[in-house]
């Protein structure tokens, strides 16, 4: 007899934002009850899983999945946050990546995805600093001189999937995991600039490629000087920033896809400016109002490799989105939304294994 597991148990409640205490209280059991199944210590006999089910709004073949969920099988889970960020939402996004890292894995199970670079790890300790990594990882992948016109699609040519979804909140700019069967993954808030969503991308990719392991160093520092290295190399921005001034500003924003907060920032980082000037900027960017929101918006950068991939499914295969939905575990209505399905847009990278 297959039973419930647990961790699936575990994943829904923290998906839909609930304690155990709430939702034993809706279910008319007791808390204890509830820990018990969400520990495996007793399985849910079949008609309280179809309760708990019904609750969460997940089919009931979810939790009857074997799928490890976290463990020793994940190589690195990142958030790039602000430290206020309620640990309620936070666990409820995380369990919404989760989710979506076994959900595209099973998408991709019969898909193989042609891609002409692959991600590779680095230590940078080993390479001499996150900036050597930087220059490092745009060498292997090939990267031409200059801005990164399109970060998301460089990111899918090696693999990795990019997915934006909405966070309820802006105290979170992403996260980023990778395991051992599913690409790397980078979960973006869909509610952020694109400026700001190319810096997160950046700043969990050089996550993703530097801290496969625990660090003893400053991780976010490192994935910070990662990310200013990655998208405007020293070498080729200097000459800019040694002539910034608040004018040309937006004009360096388009060129590099950057914020004009951090063109600032990185004058200030390599010294291409005296700090009387850096401070100057500053003072003119928050005076502009610029620290609620930058004018001159970047155009969007939209992920393709999963919609190629359900396209492929629905057109190929012949799923009706019904039969793919229960392929994902989720109910066809929240397939949808979340996937933004739509039939056709198979590209010749994706084919049938």
């Amino acid at each position: 007899m297959i039973t419930a597991n647990p961790e699936m148990l575990v994943l829904a409640r923290l998906s839909r934002g609930e304690t155990g205490t709430a939702v034993a209280e809706e279910l008319n059991i007791s808390t204890g009850l509830l820990s018990k199944w969400e520990n495996g210590v007793i399985a849910p006999p079949p008609d309280r899983l179809a309760q708990l089910a019904r609750h969460y709004r997940y089919p009931e073949i979810m939790f009857l999945q074997p799928e490890r969920v976290r463990g020793t099988d994940s190589v690195c889970l990142h958030h790039r946050k602000q430290k206020l960020m309620p640990t309620r939402l936070l666990n409820k996004i995380e369990a919404e990546m989760y989710l979506a890292q076994i959900q595209v894995s099973r998408l991709l199970r019969h898909i193989d995805v042609d891609t002409p670079l692959e991600f590779v790890t680095l230590d940078p300790d080993e390479i001499g600093g996150p900036e050597k990594v930087a220059r490092t990882l745009r060498a292997y992948w090939r990267v031409p001189s200059g801005p990164i016109r399109n970060l998301v699609m460089l990111v899918e040519s090696a693999g990795g999937i990019v997915m934006f979804r909405d966070f309820e909140t802006r105290k979170l700019d992403g996260m980023s995991s990778w395991t051992k069967d599913v690409p790397p993954l980078f979960y973006v808030n869909r509610h952020n600039s694109t400026d700001r969503s190319r810096w997160t991308i950046a700043h969990e990719l050089g996550h993703l490629v530097m801290h496969s392991t625990p660090t003893a160093g400053h991780p976010e520092e490192e994935a910070n000087a990662f990310a200013q290295e990655f998208l405007t190399p020293r070498a080729e921005i200097e000459a800019d920033l040694r002539r910034l001034t608040f004018t040309n500003l937006p004009s360096l924003k388009t060129y590099w896809r950057v914020s004009m907060k951090a063109l600032i920032m990185t004058a200030d980082r390599i010294g291409a400016l005296p700090p009387g000037r850096v401070k100057s900027l500053y003072v003119q960017y928050s005076r502009a109002g610029f620290s609620q929101g930058e004018p001159w918006p970047l155009d969007d950068e939209t992920p393709t490799l999963i919609r190629d991939a359900i396209g492929v499914h629905l057109n190929q295969h012949r799923y009706t989105i019904e039969e793919l939905a229960r392929v994902m575990l989720i109910y066809p209505e929240e397939f949808v939304t979340n996937y933004n399905v739509q039939a056709g847009g198979i590209q010749q990278r994706l084919r049938v294994v």
